[in-house]
């Protein structure tokens, strides 16, 4: 097993939530109201994992309003569909995202 350091697990995670995000077809809106966490905060950690990275209560929020279980959301252990996905995204960035 090898171990990464924290900035290279923290986009890991990032692209991990980014996935689940994506494939539920939710804008950044929405998932910020489904998990209570801000719509900014869910914006920066996506697009800034290594220095704004997800702490562990949003990452237990967003595992239960995705359903999903939290080891698949740090689990360093890929299909590559998650680590394909571009944070950059512009669903990611709440672009179209109307209050």
């Amino acid at each position: 097993m090898s171990f990464m350091d924290s900035s290279s697990f923290a986009t890991l995670v990032a692209h991990h939530v980014a996935a689940v995000i994506i494939r539920s077809g939710t804008s950044m809106l929405r998932a910020s109201q489904l998990t209570g966490i801000p719509r900014v905060t869910l914006i920066r950690r996506l697009r800034f994992p290594s220095t704004s990275p997800f702490d562990v209560h949003e990452l237990e929020m967003l595992a239960r309003a995705f359903h999903v279980d939290i080891k698949t959301l740090v689990s360093p252990d890929t299909t590559g569909e998650e680590a394909s996905v571009q944070v950059t995204d512009t669903r990611l960035r709440g672009e179209g995202d109307h209050e």
